[in-house]
């Protein structure tokens, strides 16, 4: 399930299992969800991919970027059961870099605090309005070599400065070493029903990372009828597709 994608902050998928539960607000239009819809599939139920899907990593001898579990969330507990293997897969392959995001960050602190953490996984957690800031702190206590945040959809204006330079993980020593992420990734609502996006939302946003010296990735305006963008979303003229480095 899964490989080449259209997602531009990325170059391949990785879809160990599919299928989700709805958390918060930014839950209630899934991409996913709409997608197992149309293969028939429960969403509400993780399901476990096909021996070949589940190991395709193994047989990629190029490095790339590999955004994992697109079509659910790497840290949901029907998934608990499959997680150790595929996290054995993730060491077996250190040309790659996996992209895990979630919506639960606190299950990966509790995976790093038992099984710690490997160097070639970057670990994001979505934040798309200002009440789900907090989750943040929390993704701050996980030592990923690239901690990013996806503001997608982006449902309303974010102050995300003041949760980056602090020592938000509250180890001792520091975990996040001050820097709480490096990227923060920022997407409209699109399809049928698309909640707008406040084109302000996203300016403030780029602002903010470029004072902060923050990678800023705009990835699509969403549901305007005439400023889509689509993969060559533009933000006052110009396409933002910043990335952390790697090392």
């Amino acid at each position: 399930m899964g490989y080449k994608t259209s997602i531009q902050w990325t170059q391949s998928t990785w879809n160990p299992w599919a299928g989700c539960t709805k958390v918060s607000p930014g839950c209630t239009r899934c991409y996913a969800e709409a997608i197992m819809h149309r293969w028939r599939r429960d969403f509400s139920t993780v399901t476990r991919a096909s021996h070949n899907s589940f190991y395709v990593p193994l047989s990629w001898k190029r490095p790339r970027l590999v955004f994992t579990c697109s079509m659910s969330d790497f840290f949901h507990k029907q998934a608990d059961q499959w997680r150790a293997e595929a996290w054995t897969i993730m060491k077996l392959t250190p040309q790659h870099t996996y992209q895990v995001l979630t919506k639960r960050p606190g299950l990966a602190v509790a995976w790093y605090k038992t099984h710690g953490w490997l160097s070639n996984v970057w670990l994001g957690t979505s934040v798309e309005s200002q009440k789900y800031a907090p989750r943040i702190d929390v993704l701050a206590r996980v030592p990923a070599k690239v901690r990013f945040i996806s503001a997608e959809p982006l449902l309303g204006p974010l102050r995300l400065i003041p949760y980056l330079f602090c020592c938000a993980c509250g180890g001792v020593p520091c975990i996040c070493k001050g820097v709480a992420f490096h990227q923060v990734i920022v997407g409209g609502e699109s399809g049928p029903g698309a909640r707008p996006m406040n084109l302000d939302w996203a300016r403030d946003l780029r602002d903010q990372c470029q004072k902060a010296g923050v990678s800023f990735f705009l990835k699509q305006l969403g549901g305007f009828p005439d400023k889509r963008g689509g993969l060559k979303a533009t933000l006052d003229g110009q396409l933002w597709d910043e990335m952390p480095a790697k090392e």
